[in-house]
């Protein structure tokens, strides 16, 4: 890349106030990482997310844990008692000079303290809020408390997620819900702020944590809505299959990834059986199978078993590390599943620069960090400095109020439009040559709020989301995938054959004419299709492009291919789920997930510095890296203590009980998780207070937590005569917080929270009928969503070629003759 790094950062020019707890301090990281002026403000004695370890050198003081290490990097941090007269005044003060404030209070907090948006909206008619809850601001189960765990369960994930004899499971360690909602309203906030730009006035943005994880397992929902069918746990990704098949496997030293395909996917099978010809370990029957017979739904479990015996052996024979060179060696989709250890020793992470180190003065110490979470060609994110003190800004921030003192508060920014009348991103053009997850979730976070996105298919090279379903009564069909159509939504659709030279001019032109390109090929396909963002620069100086693909653009493994099956094992989230005395179970594509929400966060940031600057640019974001992110305390903790974070099921060191428990119903859980004395004194009330639970064994919490298999045997024998509804309803009026494992089916016509939040949209299609699709998961107070349904293949090619390009129909005739067009 020719272009020159600027010093500032994309979003330099804005000031954030951070009032979150775990919740959502993942928000403020990722503005603070792009140039924001993050103003981290905590309670005289720290925030509560101090108190969450691990710890520096295993210390439990507020000012060494690794969790606040992680999430609050580049932020300044003042103390503040938003409780009293002055902190109130303060904190006005400081409104009127913020155009971001994030909260996480549980709902109606900030409006019992004249703090709600309706009051800071007449402070500073500009000001966007944004509201991070465990259920949204609205609903019934708005004051519901929910801890990761709860917020795990009720937003589906957990349902899928274990071996099929023991509870389902969560990722273990700390909250990967929080952190998708922290990142969702990240989106939300930089969505408002372009509203803001159209429209010169701020508004309150709703994030709801339930609706952030429901976002993750849609196509949970997608599978009960198309077939009627609810997976059962450990059944991978065939949800029609009867037979075991196995995805993870022993090694000589832990773990790998490896997965036999069906269908459309068979080639990817050969490499590993040629890798184990060379080596004299596939038997005959593995050497001569005709993958091309291989259906899963109607495979007999005698054929799988001969399949898998001889490959077992085979990676038994190996370390990770010989199985990783191999596989780079023979293009094979297999990965070892990492470590924190293995993550520190990366070897494509190096390359890029991903680790940085950060000067800690107070401990006398520099820890290496994970970096930026993406890469950037003129205003890349930097980390910048460790998180703050408590109150170590507290003399300039409050300085810096002190200097407006007397002056009259923020303007209104000049109207252009009617709020009412503007998405938040009209007038936005996209073009997305996204397939399978990533990228086409990236570009609906886009299209659902006002963007203008085409997207580009081709019958030469189909997405896998059409070819893969679940379809609609299990009848096949490329416009009858249930994936497909809810992860493509309001976008238009073009097919081009990008093998041909006219199909990649006609490319060329619509990335002319567009403000964003996004792509998840492999790494460097791009550019050598002529489509790299050297090449569309050149037509489109302002051009910004994202580019998504596994491990990134650059580095010695950038090429290797896969999907994100594979790769939420070399990030490490199979590692550290499920029960330690067990395998590390099957998670899907779980860092497909993570990337779509800090890609759309890098697009909108891009935009908002073309918009004051004109300069486009060159983002390389990279699926392994955002994924890391999701696990950054337990790299730190690496990195400080030297310790691996290994598999705990559901336990977690601050509470007990904590963990699913059976109820009444086929395979139906309820999850509990008691972390204060006044939360087990309310479960035990719930209960009827019975002789066991006055028993000296669960009189503390560490008794409880040296006695946790005896009380989860207590817990159950009660839940398991109760509806999971039942035990959540019971257990939240008393302020214990539980949630409902639930299913597609439950999130998907259960839900009585989802139904009036209207997070799933029932849309129109002509070969599928009536189908519900996901909503984006936050809500904008001046921008209601309006969803239309996905396209069919090639349903627009006319209106984007002649409309849009302003083609004649001679030439239109003359692309489908050629066979662009398909």
């Amino acid at each position: 890349m020719d272009t020159k790094t600027d010093a500032e950062g994309m979003l330099t020019p804005y000031r954030v106030l951070d009032l979150t707890d775990e919740k959502g301090l993942l928000c403020g990281k990722l503005l603070a990482d792009l140039g924001a002026d993050v103003i981290k403000i905590e309670p005289a004695h720290g925030d509560s997310s101090r108190r969450i370890g691990p710890y520096y050198q295993d210390d439990p003081h507020p000012e060494k844990s690794l969790f606040w290490f992680a999430y609050n990097t580049g932020k300044r941090g003042i103390t503040l008692d938003l409780e009293s007269a002055h902190g109130k005044e303060t904190f006005r003060n400081l409104v009127q000079t913020a155009d971001v404030v994030v909260e996480s209070f549980p709902p109606g907090y900030m409006d019992g303290l004249g703090l709600g948006y309706a009051e800071l909206e007449k402070l500073n008619p500009g000001v966007i809020m944004v509201s991070i809850s465990p259920f949204g601001q609205t609903g019934p189960f708005r004051d519901y408390k929910a801890p990761d765990i709860v917020a795990w369960a009720m937003g589906g994930q957990m349902c899928l997620w274990g071996d099929p004899d023991r509870p389902p499971i969560r990722i273990s360690h700390h909250s990967q819900a929080h952190l998708h909602g922290g990142a969702e309203a990240a989106v939300g906030a930089l969505m408002a702020l372009h509203h803001r730009n159209l429209t010169g006035q701020g508004q309150h943005v709703d994030v709801s944590i339930e609706e952030s994880v429901a976002h993750v397992s849609s196509y949970f929902s997608a599978i009960w809505d198309m077939m009627h069918v609810n997976m059962p746990r450990g059944a991978g990704i065939r949800p029609k299959s009867q037979v075991k098949t196995r995805m993870m496997w022993p090694c000589k030293d832990g773990y790998v990834i490896w997965i036999y395909w069906g269908g459309l996917s068979v080639p990817w099978n050969l490499p590993i059986v040629e890798w184990m010809k060379d080596e004299g370990m596939a038997d005959d029957f593995l050497g001569s199978f005709d993958w091309a017979t291989l259906d899963y739904d109607t495979a007999e479990q005698e054929t799988i078993d001969r399949l898998e015996a001889p490959t077992a052996k085979f990676f038994l024979s190996h370390t990770k590390a010989e199985l990783w060179e191999g596989a780079l060696k023979y293009r094979a989709q297999l990965y070892p599943v990492a470590t924190a250890a293995d993550a520190m020793e990366s070897v494509q992470l190096a390359a890029r620069g991903f680790w940085v180190q950060l000067e800690h003065p107070e401990l006398g110490t520099r820890i290496t960090y994970p970096g930026a979470f993406g890469h950037a060609s003129v205003t890349p994110p930097r980390v910048t400095r460790r998180a703050p003190l408590i109150g170590e800004h507290n003399g300039q921030v409050l300085a810096e109020v002190a200097l407006r003192e007397g002056k009259p508060g923020a303007q209104p920014l000049q109207a252009v439009k009617p709020p009412s009348t503007v998405r938040s991103l009209e007038g936005v053009k996209v073009v997305d040559f996204g397939w399978n997850i990533t990228i086409p979730l990236t570009a609906k976070l886009l299209s659902d709020c006002g963007a203008l996105v085409i997207e580009i298919e081709s019958e030469k090279r189909l997405d896998p989301l059409r070819t893969m379903g679940p379809f609609k009564d299990g009848e096949s069909g490329l416009n009858r995938s249930g994936n497909f159509n809810i992860w493509n939504t309001c976008k238009l659709g073009l097919t081009l054959d990008l093998s041909q030279p006219k199909g990649v001019e006609v490319a060329k032109r619509l990335a002319a004419w567009a403000d964003v390109v996004v792509e998840n090929f492999a790494g460097g396909a791009m550019k050598r299709m002529g489509l790299g963002y050297e090449e569309l620069r050149k037509v489109n100086p302002g051009l910004i492009m994202l580019s998504s693909c596994m491990q990134g653009q650059e580095g010695p493994y950038s090429k290797h291919p896969g999907t994100g099956h594979q790769l939420t094992g070399l990030a490490g989230f199979n590692h550290i789920a499920g029960w330690p005395d067990k395998d590390p179970p099957y998670l899907s594509s779980y860092t497909d997930f993570p990337a779509p929400r800090l890609n759309a966060v890098a697009i909108l940031a891009a935009l908002d510095y073309r918009r004051r600057t004109g300069k486009g640019q060159y983002l390389d974001m990279s699926q392994l890296e955002t994924g890391l992110h999701f696990l950054a305390p337990i790299l730190l903790d690496y990195n400080v203590n030297g310790r691996v974070a290994n598999r705990m099921g559901n336990r977690h060191p601050g509470a007990a009980p904590h963990n699913a428990y059976r109820c009444a119903g086929t395979d139906r859980w309820c999850v509990i998780a008691v972390f204060t004395d006044r939360e087990w004194e309310g479960f035990c009330k719930v209960l009827g207070s019975p002789p066991w639970t006055t028993d000296p064994r669960f009189a503390t919490l560490d008794a409880r937590k040296a006695n946790e298999e005896l009380l989860d045997k207590h817990v159950q024998d009660w839940t398991v005569a109760q509806p999971p509804e039942e035990v959540m309803r019971r257990l939240q009026e008393a302020g214990v917080p539980a949630g409902v494992v639930q299913n597609g089916q439950n999130m998907l016509e259960h839900d009585p929270q989802l139904k009036e939040r209207g997070f799933f949209v029932p849309l129109d299609h002509p070969e599928v009928g009536t189908y519900w699709a996901p909503r984006p998961t936050f809500l904008l107070s001046k921008d209601p969503y309006a969803l239309t349904r996905a396209p069919l293949m090639g349903e627009h090619n006319e209106y984007v070629l002649k409309e849009i390009l302003g083609m004649s129909d001679d030439q239109v005739a003359e692309l489908i003759i050629d066979g662009v067009l398909q």
